[in-house]
């Protein structure tokens, strides 16, 4: 996976949370132009190592990324 592209995500799921937003698959799909799969497992990966945290969203039935506080 690229890495500049993963690093390109997480700026951005930074960003939005420094608008009070969370980050779903579907966000980074349409922003980078990327099947959902790929947004879902880059995603994964940032979570996994720690530096976003992923929760799930009832209301739009999805899981939702920001930073870990």
């Amino acid at each position: 996976m690229n890495q500049n592209l993963e690093e390109q995500v997480l700026e951005f799921v930074q960003n939005r949370h420094k608008k009070g937003e969370s980050t779903a698959s579907r966000h980074i799909h349409i922003r980078f132009d990327i099947e959902i799969i790929q947004a879902e497992e880059i995603l994964e990966k940032l979570a996994t190592n720690g530096k976003i945290s992923k929760s799930y969203d009832e209301e739009y039935q999805e899981n939702r990324y920001s930073l870990n506080q």
